[in-house]
């Protein structure tokens, strides 16, 4: 955990005491610096059954950001912590936002993408796995990258395997963001291709490959009016990444 002062440790925990139970994941703002609070979410049993217990979840939160602390890892600054609640520093914008925006410049796009590229192969090459790399779980504050949300950190049977499936969700997650193929999103995955030296590209490859068949039983409902939007960024990295490799392959 990132030291604080115990003074503003003190004001945090009554800050937090004080709201009780309530929203899932607020905002404090306090000397000038902001923090977010973030308590287990409150399921129904449905959701329970489909999502697992929320308190465990905040657990394995909790461990995560430890856990990839120590390593210098770019996870969120952790600098309070109570039973069933975490404080973290805020750390910039969803790089959601920022593929979606239309005023940052295309060199802060790109430069934030290959940044969270470089940042999960991070991850990758500490022997761990993030577990859910959305975009929206990756902040951006104009320079670097944090990663948030580590409810998943931890589950897993295969490590590699898990790795394997933290780039297929960044790159579905690019594409489901921007809504098509664009030449920052394949920087960014040309980029962790380069650093990998585990076999997680190749293995994600092949599960494109495996998978091809049912993208392409799909394609009567992607022209329907509205498909739904996993489902097209599904199709459009199982379609331009095989490709890609095509490509690649043809060319050496």
């Amino acid at each position: 955990m990132a030291g604080v002062e115990s003074g503003i440790a003190e004001r945090l925990c009554a800050i937090v005491e004080k709201q009780g139970p309530g929203e899932r994941v607020w905002r404090i703002e306090l000397d000038g610096v902001t923090y977010w609070v973030k308590r287990p979410e409150a399921h129904s049993l449905w959701w329970r059954l489909r999502k697992g217990d929320p308190a465990r979840a905040l657990e394995r939160e909790r461990k995560g950001l430890h856990a990839m602390r120590r390593l210098g890892l770019p996870v969120a600054d952790l600098v309070h912590e109570g039973p069933d609640y975490l404080v973290t520093r805020d750390a910039g914008i969803p790089m959601s936002e920022v593929v979606r925006s239309t005023t940052l410049p295309d060199e802060e796009r790109c430069r934030a993408l290959l940044c969270a590229a470089t940042a999960l192969h991070r991850i990758h090459e500490a022997g761990l796995a993030h577990g859910r790399p959305n975009l929206k779980d990756i902040l951006w504050d104009g320079a670097d990258v944090t990663f948030i949300d580590l409810e998943m950190f931890g589950v897993v049977r295969n490590l590699r395997r898990a790795q394997i499936l933290d780039l297929l969700m960044f790159g579905l997650s690019c594409f489901a963001v921007g809504g098509r193929a664009a030449p920052d999103i394949d920087r960014a995955l040309l980029h962790y291709r380069k650093l990998d030296l585990g076999n997680i590209w190749s293995g994600a490859i092949r599960w494109l490959r495996r998978v091809r068949p049912i993208e392409r039983a799909t394609r009567p409902i992607q022209r329907s009016a509205k498909p739904m939007r996993d489902l097209r960024a599904f199709s459009a990295l199982v379609e331009h990444k095989l490709d890609d490799e095509k490509r690649a392959a043809e060319g050496r």
